[in-house]
C-alpha cells in the first residue's frame, strides 16, 4: 500500500496594516537620506547641520582647491607680456656671391625661438641694431660658417635682431629655410634695397579639437 502526500504552498499575503507600516518607514528613511546629505551635497541646503559634520556641504558647487592670488616675481622664471607670441616662416634661395639679412623687432628681454637650416654651409653673422643708436651700435652675437642654427635668443635691448647670411659658394645657390616663435611685432628683410621691406607676422594657429 503506497501513501501519497500532497505538499500545497500557501502565500502569507502582507496585511493592509503592514504595507502601511513599510512605506512609512520607507518615506522616513528617504527624508532623513534627502535632508541629511543629498541636499547638503548637491544643493548647498543643510537644514540640520549634517552636511557639514559629515563634510557634505558644497560638493557639487566644488570645483577644485583654492588657490592663493600670486602676481609673476620679477626676475623670476615667468615674464608676462602684453600681447601673444607671432610664428613666422620663410625661405630665402641665394645665388653665388649673394646675401640677405632677416632680423625681428623684440623689446628689451623678449624671447625668440629660432631654427633654420642651409642646404650647404653659408656665411653667417647674428647681430642687431638698437633702437638707440642703429647700425653705429650693433651687437654681434654669433657669426661663421656653418649650415644650420638652432636655440633661443633673448633681446638684450629694444630693436631689430636677426640674421646676416652670404652665399659664397662660387658655383652652388644655397636655400635657407628659416622658422622662428617669439615675442615680435615685425620682421624686417634687408634684400640690397636701401629701405628694408617690413615682412608680415603671424599668429600662432589655433590648437586641434578633440
Amino acid at each position: 500500500m503506497t501513501d501519497s502526500t500532497t505538499t500545497q504552498r500557501v502565500a502569507i499575503v502582507p496585511s493592509r496594516r503592514s504595507l502601511l507600516k513599510a512605506t512609512a518607514v520607507a518615506l522616513v528613511v528617504a527624508i532623513i537620506v534627502l535632508t541629511t546629505a543629498v541636499l547638503p551635497a548637491e544643493y548647498g541646503i543643510d537644514p540640520l547641520g549634517t552636511g557639514k559634520a559629515l563634510g557634505l556641504s558644497g560638493i557639487a558647487g566644488a570645483s577644485g582647491p583654492t588657490v592663493i592670488p600670486k602676481a609673476a616675481a620679477a626676475g623670476g622664471p615667468i615674464t608676462p607680456r602684453p600681447a601673444g607670441y607671432k610664428v613666422d616662416a620663410i625661405e630665402f634661395t641665394l645665388i653665388p656671391g649673394d646675401t640677405v639679412e632677416y632680423k625681428y623687432h623684440l623689446d628689451a628681454g623678449a624671447p625668440m625661438l629660432y631654427t633654420w637650416k642651409a642646404t650647404v654651409p653659408i656665411e653667417f653673422d647674428m647681430h642687431t641694431e638698437p633702437d638707440q643708436g642703429g647700425a653705429a651700435k650693433s651687437d654681434s652675437f654669433e657669426a661663421g660658417t656653418k649650415s644650420e642654427g638652432h636655440g633661443s635668443y633673448i633681446a638684450p635691448y629694444a630693436g631689430i635682431h636677426g640674421w646676416y647670411w652670404k652665399n659664397t659658394n662660387p658655383t652652388e645657390s644655397v636655400t635657407i629655410p628659416l622658422q622662428t616663435a617669439g615675442f615680435y611685432s615685425v620682421a624686417k628683410m634687408f634684400a640690397g634695397d636701401p629701405e628694408p621691406s617690413e615682412m608680415e607676422v603671424q599668429d600662432p594657429p589655433p590648437p586641434p579639437t578633440f
